[in-house]
């Protein structure tokens, strides 16, 4: 018994120690930006609706396409039918049994059509129908990757908004640790009551410090809202959180000139490209809807077979007796539709639709060079400018060091390191917001472009191979 309880107090203790680790040993992954696009187009629910879009659109080439087969009607119905049997010739008379005047009794009936239809040439009516339809396809393809260039663009605005709001998290805790040195400072010179410092001195620091909790307060907030919004985008739920590398991507120059940049936008644009599939597609439809003018040519194969208990057959090759026959029969025809004026109405219907894209195109033409441009030239700009930034908030923090050390050497005074400090703590929050407009304008100008999708092309799987028969 004793052997029992000292193995249980063992294995209690040992539980104990190791639930530590365990614990410890999960720990939120860091996600890329490129792990979050990833994620969000998988997740994105706007992206699997464009994706139920194209298949609406297949199966409506589908459905076009089952013209093209044969097509088989079928009735059948019954009911009740006056008894009859058939006359005979007495003579030159015609004898009915009983009187075709009295109805002798009652009884059911079944009749069955069946007519197989297969078109033969219809000057294009589904030709033309079925091309515009495969040219849907396409747009509704494009469609998708349009609404994934949205996600991609708002998934890389959260995530350099929450890279900026812990870099800006970082830049508190610092200038927080430069407050506090100066403070110590301004007290213990208060104390000996050195000339170097004034009473004043106390409230101006405390000015800084409300300052600092103030972009403090902004920036917790910030990278509150922009993580929400990601863990919102990706699909995750409220006990799944990740981490994001804490530095903002270095800039460079935009490669490549700006017209560079607009012919990719009109060779890659997925809009662009939605117009002139457009322009085909409503060019077919008119073409088809001029088809209907004409007639359609046909096969088809009628038959019938109807039953009667109560009526005898006709045996009369020149009478056809609804409720007792069976034939079937090939047929060729001609069916043709005429009316007054909804075909030609449906004509300009289709010709007014097609002169809309042929205008949305020009002005897409003339849209999308000044979107890239304003695009190109916000990442030049920002580019410039957190190159230029980065010097200036490099050097300010220099000279806050330096004025630290002057100070404690009795060589500089407390106006030289507040003047660095409020410099240091301008330069470095605006390189840090230049430097998050620049990686935004990036994702801005990719979206502008179109050449997000060359990186989707490429991270796309490859199909199967195909199985040796």
């Amino acid at each position: 018994m004793l052997y029992r309880i000292r193995f249980g107090a063992w294995f209690l203790a040992l539980a104990i120690l190791l639930t530590p680790l365990g614990v410890g040993a999960k720990e939120a992954p860091t996600l890329t930006l490129k792990d979050l696009i990833t994620k969000a187009l998988e997740f994105s629910p706007e992206v699997k609706a464009t994706k139920a879009e194209t298949r609406f659109a297949q199966e409506q080439q589908a459905e076009v396409k089952g013209y093209y087969y044969p097509q088989l009607n079928v009735e059948a119905v019954g009911g009740l039918v006056p008894n009859a049997k058939r006359p005979f010739v007495s003579g030159q008379n015609i004898i009915y049994q009983p009187n075709n005047n009295r109805i002798s009794g009652i009884n059911v009936f079944g009749h069955l059509d069946a007519t197989v239809f297969q078109p033969l040439y219809t000057f294009g009516k589904i030709a033309y129908r079925e091309r515009a339809a495969a040219r849907n396809i396409k747009i509704k393809e494009l469609g998708e990757d349009a609404k994934r260039g949205e996600v991609i663009a708002r998934v890389s605005e959260a995530y350099y908004g929450l890279v900026l709001a812990e870099q800006g998290k970082d830049a508190v805790r610092e200038a927080r640790t430069y407050l506090s040195d100066t403070r110590e400072r301004i007290t213990r010179l208060l104390a000996i009551n050195s000339p170097n410092v004034k009473e004043t001195d106390k409230y101006r620091l405390a000015m800084y410090e409300g300052g600092v909790e103030k972009f403090a307060a902004q920036a917790e907030e910030g990278a509150k809202v922009a993580y929400e919004a990601l863990k919102a985008m990706i699909g995750y739920g409220p006990g799944q959180d990740f981490k994001v590398p804490q530095e903002l991507p270095n800039p460079a120059a935009a490669p490549g000139t700006l017209d560079q940049h607009v012919r990719t936008a009109l060779e890659l644009r997925p809009e662009f490209t939605q117009l002139k599939e457009g322009l085909v597609a409503r060019q077919l439809l008119v073409d088809a809807a001029r088809a209907d003018q004409y007639p359609s040519l046909f096969a088809a194969v009628t038959s019938a077979i109807a039953g009667a208990p109560g009526r005898q057959p006709a045996r009369d090759p020149y009478i056809y007796d609804y409720f007792n026959t069976i034939y079937a029969f090939p047929v060729v025809g001609v069916k043709w539709h005429f009316d007054f004026g909804i075909t030609k109405a449906k004509i300009k219907q289709a010709q007014a639709e097609l002169e809309q894209l042929q205008e949305n195109e020009r002005t897409a033409l003339m849209g999308i060079p000044v979107e890239v441009a304003q695009a190109y030239g916000k990442v030049q700009e920002n580019y410039k400018a957190s190159v230029g930034l980065e010097k200036s908030y490099v050097n300010a923090r220099r000279w806050l060091i330096t004025s630290f050390s002057n100070f404690d050497m009795g060589l500089g005074k407390m106006e030289d390191i507040f003047q660095a400090f409020e410099r240091y703590g301008t330069f470095r929050g605006d390189y840090l917001l230049a430097l998050y407009q620049y990686n935004l304008g990036v994702a801005q100008l990719e979206k502008a472009t179109g050449a997000y999708r060359r990186t989707l092309a490429a991270a796309a799987p490859a199909p199967a191979p195909a199985k040796a028969k």
